[in-house]
């Protein structure tokens, strides 16, 4: 999936801090949500295709103390490292992995499916083209189908072990400026030497749903 013949900071702190960013900016939209959520009885939320059961909504009610409010609506789940998003699209949040949320991860969870979307699957989603372009900050993606796992070991589906996606970011070291713009969703992200700042709206047409985020700056 991806060749790291050397260990770049420049390449490697955007895919790593991208993880950070998209929790930030899911967190941002769970507390621009209802002030409190409905109650479990009336909830409409689906995971892999499935609606919750009980457990798997007292999963979300802790989830919603930490974040805020969790909308109503259909997501996807990887159990394997806690990448989460909305149904057809790409990963919109890292929460803990493990977690019973609805049932298996389908492969066409993020839009594809079939292999002509990305031809990138990991733990059976088909990738969106949008987690493949944050990957390719890191080096090349080649399609294919991939494990990865909650320590960030990546290997080929029948198990052979490529390298952990970890141990190369604490190599990488802190990393050069990084800078990136979405004029469509009107979101930004900066990373230099320990600072990220990220800036955004949770409703793209809405100016007053404007948020900023500073952490280590």
């Amino acid at each position: 999936m991806i060749v790291m013949p050397a260990f770049s900071s420049a390449r490697l702190m955007p895919a790593v801090f991208g993880l950070f960013l998209v929790f930030v900016a899911a967190a941002a939209m769970h507390i621009e949500a209802r002030a409190a959520g409905p109650q479990a009885a009336d909830r409409k939320i689906e995971f892999n295709g499935r609606p919750l059961d009980a457990a798997g909504l007292k999963i979300i009610q802790s989830i919603e103390q930490q974040v805020g409010p969790v909308p109503d609506g259909r997501y996807w789940y990887d159990g394997r490292t806690g990448a989460a998003g909305l149904w057809g699209g790409p990963v919109a949040a890292v929460i803990a992995p493990g977690l019973a949320l609805g049932g298996a991860l389908p492969a066409q969870a993020s839009g594809g499916g079939d292999g002509r979307l990305t031809g990138v699957f990991v733990n059976g989603r088909e990738l969106h083209p949008f987690d493949v372009k944050r990957l390719q900050t890191v080096g090349a993606v080649v399609p294919g189908r991939y494990n990865w796992d909650s320590a960030g070991n990546v290997s080929l589906e029948n198990g052979q072990p490529l390298f952990n996606f970890f141990a190369a970011v604490r190599q990488s070291g802190r990393g050069d400026p990084f800078y990136t713009k979405d004029a469509n969703n009107h979101s930004s992200a900066f990373v230099s030497k320990g600072c990220t700042a990220v800036s955004g709206r949770t409703r793209a047409s809405d100016e007053s749903s404007t948020y900023d985020y500073y952490v280590g700056c």
